[in-house]
């Protein structure tokens, strides 16, 4: 008759195995950690740029503004003037016409004006080379990472299959151990994370568990060695086995 803590100490290497797969799977191969930090910066970077190049066109549209609303408005008063039929009318679109016509020659003839101008257009010029440069980097880093995150889903997808099939020996296996030790052994592992069951080893002292190196008291080394029932250790509460 097998010794079903011997059968469980095999299951356990095999979930120690699966547990091995999961933790490959979720690692992010360095090189693609890499490659998504750079890109990750591009894309910070451009974004960043992008939005200096919007506060600098918003500025300069501002400044352009003010004289573009005068000439509107100038000719729609010449438009209106040509329409009126009375002298007053006229008279009142001639003065309208003269007094925008001298606010847009104050502004195109200001040097505040121009001084504001010229610096935005250069700013301007200065961000959207920048940009296209960016751009051009992105574009360049998009490929090599596409490719990189193509090979790791690959990897990660092998590495399912492995699990799958590996899970299914596992699962066969512990259809033949006594279904009462294989849920007490899972409740454990889960709750220890990793080890539901741990070897009693010999020492000069005594016994000890070799989860926890704990010294076991003697009488509960004999039960172990009688193997009549399921022994837990006092200290960590994992299966102890004497092993074979």
């Amino acid at each position: 008759m097998s010794d079903p803590l011997a059968e469980l100490n095999r299951l356990q290497e095999r979930d120690l195995e699966l547990d091995q797969i999961r933790e490959d799977q979720s690692r992010i191969p360095e090189e693609l950690a890499q490659a998504r930090a750079h890109f990750r910066a591009l894309e910070n970077q451009l974004a960043g740029v992008q939005d200096q190049l919007r506060e600098v066109r918003l500025a300069y549209h501002k400044a352009d503004l003010e004289l573009q609303d005068l000439k509107n408005k100038r000719e729609k008063a010449k438009a209106a003037q040509a329409q009126a039929t009375g002298v007053k009318e006229q008279t009142q679109y001639s003065e309208q016409i003269r007094q925008l016509s001298g606010l847009i020659e104050d502004l195109e003839g200001s040097k505040e004006v121009a001084g504001q101008m010229m610096p935005l257009m250069e700013q301007m010029d200065k961000l959207e080379k920048e940009l296209a440069e960016i751009k051009a980097q992105v574009d360049e880093a998009r490929p090599r990472l596409e490719a990189l995150e193509a090979a790791n889903q690959q990897r990660v997808s092998d590495l399912e299959a492995t699990y799958q099939s590996k899970k299914a020996d596992r699962d066969q296996l512990a259809a033949t151990i006594p279904a009462p030790i294989v849920k007490e052994y899972e409740s454990i592992r889960k709750a220890r994370k990793g080890t539901g069951l741990a070897r009693m080893t010999k020492t000069s002292n005594g016994y000890r568990c070799t989860a926890c190196n704990v010294q076991l008291p003697m009488h509960v080394a004999q039960q172990i060695h009688q193997a009549q029932k399921v022994v837990r250790c006092p200290s960590c509460g994992r299966i102890l086995w004497k092993g074979e």
